[in-house]
C-alpha cells in the first residue's frame, strides 16, 4: 500500500492547526514531531521546510530565540 506524500499546503495547515493549540513549540525537531509525527519520505521533510518558509514569509507564524537560545514558534495573532 503506497502512502501520498503530504504536500506544502498540508503542512501549512497542519502547523497552523498545531499553534492554535499548543501556543508555542520549542525547536523545529519539536514541531516536524508535532506536524508530521512519523516522516515519510525525505520530499515531506522538506515540504514541512518550504511550509515553515512560507508561514514566516506571510507573517503567519514567528521563529524568535528565547533567552537559552532555543528557537520558538508562535502563531502570529
Amino acid at each position: 500500500m503506497s502512502m501520498r506524500t503530504r504536500t506544502v499546503s498540508w503542512c501549512e495547515g497542519k502547523i497552523v492547526k498545531v499553534l492554535s493549540k499548543k501556543c508555542q513549540i520549542t525547536t523545529y525537531l519539536a514541531l516536524s514531531s508535532c506536524v508530521l509525527e512519523n516522516v515519510r519520505s525525505i520530499e515531506e521533510q522538506h515540504n514541512l521546510d518550504v511550509a515553515v518558509a512560507h508561514l514566516i514569509s506571510k507573517k503567519q507564524i514567528t521563529q524568535v530565540k528565547d533567552q537559552a537560545g532555543f528557537t520558538i514558534y508562535r502563531l502570529v495573532a
